[in-house]
């Protein structure tokens, strides 16, 4: 809960398997005494990539990327209702008196797929999405579907250089599909795996205070 009076909100989804707990600690390490933060859970689903195995997920995974040509690796269905349960937790921050443009996405890896996939297609104007060591879901699909006011809202994209799990390559080409489609995006890397690193929370946290302050 803000400290000060409530004027902005912060909504960050986990990975794969992970829980709200992981990014917790953030509002200590970032402070912003106005800012509610809101660590949403992911449904429990199964995962196919993980032989079936029950974990938390927005969304199915169903081969390892570059496999499968010509099928969709995740599931767009429940990437859709995954989008639903964040757009609830937009609406319940908007309740709460704070302007859809004082509202901020952010996730990572999975999470930072959905912060893309929901904040493109939300049909108000939000202050930002943050996108670490995630990637765009079904771009094609995105520049039907995206919503003309979330055009311009800018987006902060990391990545590390050496991870394993979700390509270089992938953060870097959704930095490129967003820059060369008109949204206002920038992109940092990081000699990390799949992880966070001090340097990048700086980064984050300064994208904060650029689109808040």
């Amino acid at each position: 809960e803000p400290s000060e009076k409530h004027d902005s909100s912060v909504i960050w989804m986990h990975g794969l398997g992970a829980s709200s707990s992981d990014f917790a600690d953030m509002p200590r390490i970032i402070k912003r005494p106005g800012t509610r933060w809101v660590f949403p859970n992911a449904p429990v689903r199964p995962v196919t990539l993980n032989n079936g195995y029950r974990m938390p997920s927005w969304f199915d995974i169903r081969f390892m990327d570059g496999e499968g040509e010509g099928k969709d690796r995740e599931s767009y269905e429940e990437a859709v209702d995954s989008g639903q349960i964040i757009n609830a937790l937009i609406e319940a921050e908007h309740s709460k008196g704070v302007p859809y443009s004082r509202i901020v996405l952010i996730g990572f890896s999975q999470g930072g797929a959905m912060s893309l996939f929901t904040g493109c297609r939300f049909p108000e104007r939000l202050a930002g999405m943050v996108c670490l060591s995630g990637y765009m879901l079904f771009p094609d699909r995105t520049l039907v579907e995206c919503s003309d006011v979330n055009r311009k809202t800018p987006v902060l994209v990391c990545h590390g250089t050496h991870d394993p799990m979700v390509k270089y390559e992938s953060g870097f080409l959704t930095y490129e599909f967003l820059y060369e489609n008109g949204w206002p995006v920038s992109f940092h890397d990081y000699p990390m795996q799949h992880e966070v690193c001090m340097e990048e929370i700086e980064r984050v946290d300064a994208f904060l205070r650029e689109i808040l302050d």
